[in-house]
């Protein structure tokens, strides 16, 4: 399936993967993109994979480029980011991304993908949903294959209808608070991962 989860920040990435990744692939790209004469403004998102060799040595490899955000990832990061997304996007436009900060909540967040009966080879739409909290100090819920019925109901119309997302002081609180806050939930059918963050805890 596509992504059921995801958290921020991934504690895999460390300072020397960052660095990794920043000198053997995102760089080289970037270079790459200018020298072929490709002016490009807007997301460049890099899917990697992170392992080891059979020495222990870490290594980075790229699995795709995507230029847009990536989901279910940008979910967490997004309600982490403290800063004005408007402002960012528009110092993006205008050339002058280097003239801002990005402001960052320092709590962890994870985000649990809430799916349709049937996901993901022939998800059920028109099931009425209940329960969700759009957003607390500690939750924030993402709509994505929701829609208005002619009752005005919330109902799902895709496979992966929603995501729950918990912050916390640390990976074991952002994921008690997103499981909690999606207990709440309930559409018919609804399914969803119960193992999200499993591998960084």
């Amino acid at each position: 399936t596509g992504g059921m989860g995801a958290y921020s920040p991934a504690p895999v990435v460390t300072p020397e993967i960052y660095q990794m990744v920043m000198d053997q692939i995102i760089y080289p790209t970037v270079r790459g993109m200018k020298e072929d004469g490709i002016v490009f403004t807007g997301f460049l998102y890099a899917g990697l994979m992170i392992s080891k060799d059979a020495s222990g040595k870490p290594t980075v490899k790229t699995l795709e480029f995507n230029c847009r955000f990536g989901d279910p990832e940008t979910q967490p990061i997004m309600s982490r980011l403290k800063s004005d997304f408007s402002e960012l996007i528009e110092a993006g436009i205008d050339g002058s991304l280097d003239k801002v900060i990005a402001e960052w909540d320092p709590r962890c967040a994870l985000g649990v993908v809430l799916a349709s009966k049937g996901y993901p080879t022939a998800p059920r739409k028109g099931d009425v949903i209940s329960g969700v909290e759009l957003q607390d100090d500690d939750t924030v819920t993402f709509h994505a294959g929701t829609k208005f019925n002619d009752k005005g109901e919330l109902v799902t119309s895709g496979g992966r209808v929603l995501c729950v997302v918990g912050l916390g002081d640390d990976l074991h609180q952002a994921r008690d608070k997103a499981y909690k806050a999606l207990d709440k939930v309930h559409f018919d059918g609804m399914q969803y991962r119960k193992d999200i963050g499993y591998r960084a805890l």
